[in-house]
This record gives structure tokens, C-alpha cells and sequence, in this order.
């Protein structure tokens, strides 16, 4: 339903107009009807939100506007604060990395602020992370998975844990589903856009699993997760051979 103001005096119209102009942004989560507190819809998604307002993308033509969030809806308040609280789940707060070199060496680094995983489904990894990843069984693969604060669900949720020490990085991989779980993984020197291919084996059947980047230090880009009754080494033979 398109944003129209009821015009009834100027001040009425004036009042709809800075609205109007606050209320839409950019977005980011499943399109619903918002409702502002004296009654008004706004068919849009959500960009981006803080404790006191949104930001919502227009769905008819992709218009921003930012709006507090007491000129909206109860229902929509709370709505927007269920967003947040995933948002901000999913949001790596920058900070400081201390890395360990053999001699005994250190190096103290910024890890920059930004999402574990991305819209697209690539989890991205620094040493000193933990995440967990929950899976939908119901779903055809496990679906897309989500960042979730504790395992809740261990048959449906995997544990990576990215460490660096002098000999190099480690990837664990930790969890109790039991099926195999497959994924894509790019890794690229800390600090460096250049990301190459690794091969990972899957892992199986609620045996967990661990990797090593021996010599420096990395980052990883882990895509395309699968939940599957196959093998782990049938479903290894087929991701090598793409």
C-alpha cells in the first residue's frame, strides 16, 4: 500500500510530508506492511536500525527514509527490535588481534568491524573467532544457515573455532549432527584480498574436524554449506572435481 497523507490543513500536510521523508530505508530483511502510530502503511524492508530509529527501503521504488522508532506501531517496534538483536548477533565488533611468530615474536593487529556471515551465505573467519552455525534439518541441504549466540540445538548446529599460534592457524570444527557436513573454503593471507581455494573434508556424522595453515596467518571465506546423508569422502571426490 502505497504512502499516502491525509490532507485535512496545511499542518497536517506538513506534518505527513517530514513523515513520510523519515519513514523508509535501506533494506535487509523480509518486506511487511509498517505502521506508523497515527495509522499511516509503508509497505517496506529494513536497511538498518538503532535502539531509537530505522532506516526502511520503500518496496514500489526503493526509496530510503529514516524514522524513530516511537512514530511507529507497538507491534512494529518490537518487530524491529527481534531485527536488531539478529543483526547485531551476526555483527564482529573491530578489534584488536595479538599474533604469535616463532622466536617468540608478537604482532598486535586490527580485525575490522563487519558480518560473520554475509547475505550471500559466506562465513568470513579471523583468528580468535567462535561461531555458531544452526542449520534447518527440515530444510532440503539444512537450508541457509544462521549466526546463533549458544548451541541450542546440537544435531542441527556446527562449532568453528579459528585460533593462531607460532606454527601456524587453526580451523576447528566442532558438532554433533549426524550427517555429513560440507563446505567451500578461500583463504587469504590477514590483511590481503588475494583468496585461494582450500580443500576441506567434510565433516561426518557427528565426528568434528580441524584444520592448519602452517607459517603465517589467515583469513577465511567458508560458502556453499550442505547438509547430506552421503559420505563425506563421496561428497569430497565430487567439490574437488568442480
Amino acid at each position: 500500500m502505497a504512502w499516502t497523507p491525509t490532507i485535512n490543513m496545511r499542518a497536517s500536510i506538513i506534518t505527513t510530508i517530514c513523515l513520510a521523508t523519515l519513514l523508509l530505508a535501506p533494506l535487509s530483511s523480509a518486506q511487511r506492511d509498517f505502521t506508523s502510530n497515527d495509522g499511516k502503511k509503508l509497505s517496506a524492508e529494513i536497511a538498518s536500525a538503532t535502539e531509537t530509529k530505522v532506516t526502511l527501503k520503500r518496496a514500489k521504488d526503493g526509496k530510503e527514509f529514516t524514522i524513530p522508532l516511537a512514530r511507529l506501531s507497538e507491534e512494529d517496534q518490537k518487530f524491529i527490535g527481534k531485527w536488531l538483536a539478529k543483526e547485531m548477533l551476526n555483527t564482529r565488533p573491530a578489534r584488536k588481534l595479538t599474533l604469535y611468530f616463532d622466536g617468540g615474536k608478537t604482532k598486535v593487529v586490527d580485525i575490522p568491524k563487519g558480518e560473520y556471515l554475509s547475505k550471500d551465505g559466506t562465513l568470513t573467519l579471523y583468528p580468535g573467532d567462535t561461531i555458531h552455525l544452526e542449520f534447518d534439518e527440515q530444510k532440503e541441504k539444512g537450508g541457509v544457515p544462521r549466526v546463533v549466540s549458544e548451541v541450542k540445538k546440537p544435531k542441527s548446529t556446527i562449532t568453528f573455532t579459528m585460533t593462531q599460534k607460532a606454527d601456524g592457524t587453526i580451523l576447528s570444527r566442532n558438532t554433533k549432527i549426524h550427517k555429513t557436513v560440507a563446505m567451500d573454503c578461500k583463504h587469504g593471507q590477514l590483511g590481503v584480498d588475494d583468496f585461494f581455494r582450500t580443500l576441506l573434508m567434510p565433516t561426518e556424522k557427528g565426528i568434528g574436524g580441524y584444520d592448519i595453515w602452517a607459517n603465517t596467518v589467515w583469513t577465511l571465506r567458508l560458502s556453499s554449506f550442505e547438509m547430506t546423508d552421503r559420505s563425506a569422502s563421496k561428497v569430497y571426490e565430487e567439490r574437488i572435481s568442480k
